[in-house]
C-alpha cells in the first residue's frame, strides 16, 4: 500500500474558509510558509482543531498557559493527510519529517542501544552497542543504553558470563581471577580461573544468545527484557495497527518498516491476511531511532508481533493484537479474501 499523500488549499487573508476544509479527524497535518517552506509539521489527534489553533483560530489559552504561536501571518498554505490508525499517523509523520529534519537534531528521540553476544568468540561477553553498527550477534531494540545496561545486568543475573574485558590465558591461580570481586561471589563463571572449560563457557554463551534471540523461549522473562527484544540480523516482524474502520498489518525486516507491503485484514480474514505477510529486502535507513521509541510505549509493545515461530503461531499472536471486531473468526469458519497491497 502507498501512504496517503498531504492535500494542500492556499491560505488567503482570512484562513477560516480554508481551515473549514480541514476534516475533523485524525491524521498529520502540515502548515507552509514563502516558498513553500515548512513551518509546522505534526500528527494531531483533531487535524481541523490542530489547524485553527496554530492559525490564530482556536479557543483562547487557559490562564497562565502559553498560548500557542499564530502562523497566520506567514503561512500560505495548509495540508493534511487522514490517518485514524496509532501506527499510521506515526509512520507518514515520520516519513514526512524524514527529509525536513536530519535524525542528529530530532530531541524527542533518543539513539536507540543494542546487546552484543557472539557465542564463536573465545570467551564471550556481553556488550551494549548502538545502531548502524554489524547487525550479526545484536540483540534489542532498547529505548536507550540505559535500558540496555538493565537489560546487560538481567542476563548476567541468569547466565553467568564474564562482565571484564581483560585477555587472559585461564589459569586457576592467575592474579586477575583471584583478586576479582565477581569470581569471588561466583556471579561470573571464571572461565579465567577454569573454573568452566573453555568449550562449556561458550555453551553457556550460545545458551544466553538463544534466549535473547526468541521471546518464546523467555518464560518469566525480567521486565527489563521486553518481548519486543530479538535477534537483529534477519529478524522479521509485523506491526498491527487497528484504526477505526480498518486494520494493516506492516511488515519490518531488519527495524525498516516496509509500508509497501502492508496488508488490510478485512474482519473475519485473518488467516488470508497473515497468509499474504511478504518480507522483501528493505530499502532505505533503519527506522529504529524512532521505532525503538514507538515500541517502548504500552500501545506499541503490544502492536508489535515477532515472525520468527512460524505462520499458524504468527496468526494466533496478530489475532491477540487485533481488536474482537477484526479478529473474530468468519461466520460458518469460512476464510475471506484480505483485501491490500503487497
Amino acid at each position: 500500500m502507498s501512504l496517503p499523500a498531504l492535500a494542500f488549499v492556499p491560505l488567503a487573508c482570512d484562513a477560516a474558509p480554508a481551515v473549514a476544509r480541514v476534516p475533523a479527524v485524525p491524521g498529520v497535518g502540515q502548515i507552509l510558509g514563502p516558498g513553500g517552506t515548512s513551518l509546522l509539521l505534526a500528527p494531531a489527534s483533531n487535524l481541523r482543531n490542530w489547524a485553527a489553533s496554530h492559525l490564530g483560530l482556536g479557543k483562547p489559552a487557559a490562564p497562565g498557559r502559553r498560548p500557542r504561536t499564530n502562523l497566520a501571518g506567514l503561512a500560505t498554505a495548509i495540508g493534511w493527510a487522514e490517518a485514524d490508525a496509532p501506527f499510521l499517523q506515526r509512520l507518514l509523520y515520520e516519513r514526512l519529517v524524514a527529509p525536513l529534519v536530519p535524525l542528529s537534531s530530532r530531541l524527542d528521540l533518543k539513539p536507540p542501544a543494542f546487546l552484543h553476544l557472539d557465542p564463536a568468540h573465545r570467551f564471550p561477553r556481553v556488550t551494549v552497542r548502538g545502531a548502524g553498527e554489524d547487525e550479526a550477534s545484536l540483540f534489542g531494540p532498547f529505548r536507550d543504553r540505559r535500558a540496555a545496561e538493565k537489560a546487560k545486568g538481567a542476563l548476567h543475573r541468569l547466565f553467568p558470563l564474564r562482565p571484564c574485558d581483560y585477555a587472559f590465558e585461564p589459569d586457576p591461580a592467575l592474579p586477575l581471577g583471584t583478586g576479582c570481586l565477581y569470581a569471588q561471589v561466583r556471579s561470573c563463571a571464571a572461565p579465567c580461573l577454569a573454573r568452566m572449560s573453555e568449550e562449556a563457557y561458550r555453551s553457556l554463551a550460545a545458551r544466553a544468545a538463544a534466549w535473547l534471540a526468541r521471546p518464546s523461549v523467555r518464560e518469566e522473562a525480567p521486565p527489563a527484557v521486553p518481548a519486543t527484544v530479538a535477534a537483529v540480523e534477519g529478524a522479521r516482524a509485523v506491526i498491527v495497527d487497528a484504526g477505526r474502520s480498518a486494520a494493516f498489518l506492516y511488515p519490518v525486516r531488519q527495524g525498516r518498516v516496509l509500508e509497501h507491503a502492508a496488508v488490510a485484514v478485512s474482519p473475519g480474514a485473518l488467516e488470508a491476511a497473515v497468509s499474504r505477510l511478504d518480507w522483501p529486502e528493505p530499502a532505505g535507513p533503519e527506522d529504529w531511532p524512532w521505532l525503538a521509541t514507538w515500541l517502548r510505549s504500552p500501545r506499541g509493545r503490544a502492536s508489535y508481533v515477532l515472525a520468527g515461530d512460524g505462520a499458524e503461531a504468527l496468526a494466533i499472536a496478530v489475532r491477540a493484537a487485533l481488536p474482537a471486531r477484526f479478529a473474530a473468526p468468519p461466520p460458518g469458519g469460512n476464510v475471506g479474501v484480505a483485501q491490500g497491497g503487497a
